[in-house]
């Protein structure tokens, strides 16, 4: 049978973001990256900037800083969406958001005919039938030299980039959901765009979504 879902877990600069769309063209099935922050935050009835930041994988002392800051922002006004199911924003944790962004990511996979991208869907899926999850890494210094062309910085910024990102989302996972970010262990694929060319990774993962047990 073909695979239902496709979660993709992908590297800063590793170039997973384009494999991923191409295998959604590929197989016909919708892409979802930066719109489940728009769907999470008209559901938590904020803007998507902000639920990224409340959302963001830095440490929890960040996160008690920016939190409070939006709290202080939000204090007395009322959600952009008026519902009683969503708090006002003063009194809103950084759970509570994450909480919008993983029923965003399960209705999505529930759905299926979808490539998701990032958002911890590896983790939040990994019990769904049908889901194919893919790893794709790259080598620091490929990353970096990636970043670099795209963003137009010099290839320490984007090496610095990358490894902070690395770090940052590494840290998260083990502390939030108990998971082993980069154990190959917790994926039906890994990718290494090293050694494997963007177009053959697409055929890899469409091949293997298609033949999927």
């Amino acid at each position: 049978m073909t695979a239902s879902v496709i979660a993709f877990s992908t590297q800063m600069g590793s170039g997973g973001n384009g494999i991923a769309r191409a295998v959604a063209e590929r197989l016909r099935f919708r892409f979802y990256d930066w719109e489940i922050f728009s769907r999470a935050a008209a559901e938590a009835g904020v803007s998507a900037e902000v639920l990224a930041v409340a959302t963001s994988q830095r440490s929890p002392g960040f996160m008690e800083r920016m939190m409070a800051r939006l709290a202080a922002l939000g204090a007395g006004e009322e959600p952009a969406v008026s519902s009683p199911a969503v708090p006002r924003l003063s009194t809103m944790t950084s759970d509570d958001y994450r909480q919008f962004l993983e029923h965003v990511v399960h209705e999505l996979g529930t759905q299926g005919d979808a490539v998701i991208v990032n958002h911890n869907c590896q983790v939040l899926l990994r019990d769904l039938p049908g889901v194919l999850k893919v790893l794709v890494v790259g080598s620091d210094e490929r990353r970096a030299a990636r970043l670099a062309r795209i963003q137009g910085v010099s290839p320490n910024a984007a090496r610095i980039t990358v490894l902070d990102s690395d770090r940052q989302r590494a840290d998260f996972l083990k502390r939030v959901y108990h998971f082993d970010w980069l154990s190959m262990a917790n994926y039906d694929i890994a990718l290494n765009t090293d050694r494997v060319a963007s177009d053959l990774a697409v055929d890899i993962v469409t091949a293997a979504a298609k033949e999927m047990p």
